[in-house]
């Protein structure tokens, strides 16, 4: 689907993007500009900046950069449609009739098969006489009618195609269904059947609540006892967290997230209180899922399975600290909290025998405050559960006990803290401090083979032409005084000609509202740095007369270079006007030296040779 330019033009104009952006990134004023720690990459110092009154957005660390629909796509993960009606429903900005806001291709399609099964699945929970297991097993497990339906639970029926054949009534296509994962194709024979049969549904949804995949339990001793959506174009587990839509406005007001392992925990801490709370889906936790976290929170207290918890929180530790190429830099801060570009992470424990679950409905809602109120920084932890799970009495023990310690504290960014850890640890193992200490500078020094090759580099913008382009997009008056003798041709560099000659040829349009007309990202990108960056220019008319002059000079090179081909050209013909070309090359030279004289110009590349 495609947006007029004036459509979101308009859209922009009505927007406040320091109150968008603000519902993800805590941002203080900074002269013209809003700033604050880029939500796309680890930072300690902020370079994320946003200008309320160009309505961009530019972060000058990883040189992210964009408008509202951008950073939207961005920060939660919506296509270029879904953006746009959002923000157009935010500000009252009504779209063209003729274009349905649910028939955009492909995922809206996906969107509203799932949206179908949730509201069929749920409706066969409550309404269906053999659904009554699964009413019955939730009432076992303490989960009230309200808060199922507030989680949208529902029952898959044991037949083969219940779904499919309601479906089918409604005119749903299998194909849709099959690339959404609610059925399988026959193994034998044409046909398909039901993913999930028999089971209690939990919908699982994207930050903006709609259902993209669901998980399955068995309710009479069926294996797996969970069954899960695969990935599909919707939902990648790795990326996603359970009920965060939920919680989500409950972490904003607390500043901090609860993960748990498993539904019925989520569904318990709900019920008891802490709306906080999402559950990992059965994953390692990822660094996309802390970066979903971090937009709307301070810090994470995880909540592991009692029974493994101490393995789970050292693997863990160092699977997080192990994603060297993940989005959060992971670091330790000074208050002994592990973080995540200033994201803290906790682990609180329970006893052995008990889930978040079990504890709630044993011990209640005050019991688990105590034990979050507890929680400890996870490095911390982390390093305790080594040193309890290797035998350190033993020369082995204490070996292996070493260097999984110096692995871990080689990936640590802060000096000061890795050197205390490193000390406490060393006393418990009975070494020299320093040993261990030097080991983990070792490791951190030794080179690591990068996941994916790096792409190559776009060549940096040659001075002159970023400040000509810097200088039209920021004052007015040079462009209208130089805009007529310009062409994109007169830059070098491909983001400042597509810049160059978007402004050229959109003459009415704010420098701001080229970012909807720019095709690449990097020229987005390039754009919003180039209009953000604040600069102080010296006084138009001679800045703007110094500017004709080299822009002049480019010209007459431009001139040379076609000259010295057509040149070429007739010597290779014989042809007779040879000679006057050659005088005409001498005389053009000559010129460009004479304007150059005594000037130290960086547009003259390699000098002129007539």
């Amino acid at each position: 689907m495609s947006f007029s330019p004036e459509l979101l033009d308009e859209i922009r104009s009505r927007l406040d993007l320091v109150e968008l952006v603000s519902a993800h990134v805590p941002l203080k004023k900074a002269g013209a500009n809003w700033k604050g720690l880029c939500p796309f990459h680890a930072e300690k110092t902020p370079s994320f900046m946003v200008n309320p009154s160009r309505g961009i957005f530019h972060c000058f660390g990883c040189g992210v950069g964009g408008d509202a629909f951008g950073f939207l796509m961005r920060v939660e993960r919506a296509t270029f449609p879904e953006a746009v009606r959002r923000l157009a429903e935010r500000v009252g900005v009504g779209l063209p009739a003729d274009r349905p806001a649910r028939d955009d291709g492909l995922r809206e399609t996906l969107y509203r098969a799932m949206e179908w099964a949730a509201g069929r699945y749920q409706a066969w929970l409550w309404e269906r006489p053999d659904a009554e297991r699964a009413r019955r097993y939730l009432a076992e497990r303490g989960i009230g009618e309200a808060l199922a339906r507030t989680f949208r639970l529902g029952y898959a029926p044991e037949g083969w195609d219940t779904l499919l054949a309601a479906a089918r009534a409604e005119g749903l296509e299998v194909a849709t269904l099959e690339l959404a994962g609610l059925v399988l194709p026959r193994q034998t024979g044409p046909g398909h059947y039901d993913r999930f049969r028999g089971r209690l549904l939990f919908p699982i949804g994207d930050p903006q609540g709609r259902v993209i995949a669901f998980g399955g339990r068995a309710l009479a001793g069926e294996e797996p006892k969970y069954l899960n959506s695969p990935d599909t174009p919707l939902y990648q587990k790795g990326q996603t967290l359970y009920a965060f839509a939920l919680a989500r406005e409950r972490m904003a007001a607390t500043r901090r997230a609860l993960l748990v392992e498993g539904y019925f925990d989520c569904l318990a801490a709900h019920q008891a209180g802490f709306g906080e709370t999402v559950a990992v889906l059965g994953t390692a936790l990822t660094a996309s899922q802390l970066g979903l976290l971090r937009r709307y929170a301070d810090e994470a207290v995880l909540f592991f399975d009692a029974d493994r918890a101490g393995a789970e929180a050292a693997r863990r530790a160092e699977e997080l600290l192990e994603q060297s190429g993940a989005p959060l830099a992971w670091a330790v801060s000074r208050t002994g909290a592990f973080t995540a570009g200033g994201f803290r992470l906790r682990v609180a424990t329970l006893p052995a025998g008990h889930d978040p679950d079990t504890f709630l409905r044993r011990e209640g809602a005050e019991a688990f405050r105590e034990r979050l109120g507890a929680a400890r920084n996870l490095l911390g932890y982390a390093l305790e559960r080594i040193l309890a799970e290797e035998e350190t009495g033993t020369a082995r023990g204490r070996t292996t006990a070493f260097a999984r310690i110096a692995l871990m504290l080689s990936k640590v960014q802060d000096a000061q803290e890795a050197a205390e850890l490193a000390g406490e640890a060393a006393r418990r193992l009975g070494v020299d401090p320093t040993q261990l200490w030097f080991e983990a500078q070792r490791l951190q020094a030794a080179p690591r083979r990068p996941a994916t090759p790096p792409s190559p580099a776009e060549p940096a913008p040659v001075a002159f032409e970023r400040d000509l382009v810097q200088l039209l997009l920021q004052r007015p008056e040079a462009r209208q005084a130089l805009g007529g003798s310009l062409a994109a041709e007169d830059v070098t560099h491909p983001g400042l000609r597509a810049i160059l000659g978007a402004l050229l040829a959109h003459a009415e349009v704010p420098p701001e509202g080229l970012v909807s007309r720019l095709e690449a990202e990097a020229e987005r990108a390039l754009l919003t740095g180039l209009l953000i960056e604040e600069r102080e220019w010296p006084e138009p008319g001679q800045l703007i007369g110094e500017l004709r002059h080299r822009l002049e000079l480019r010209h007459r090179m431009r001139r040379v270079r076609e000259m010295t081909q057509a040149i070429a050209r007739a010597q290779a013909a014989g042809d007779p006007g040879l000679a006057d070309l050659q005088l005409a090359l001498q005389a053009e030279a000559r010129q460009i030296r004479e304007m150059a004289a005594g000037r130290s110009d960086p547009m003259i590349e390699g000098g002129v040779r007539p």
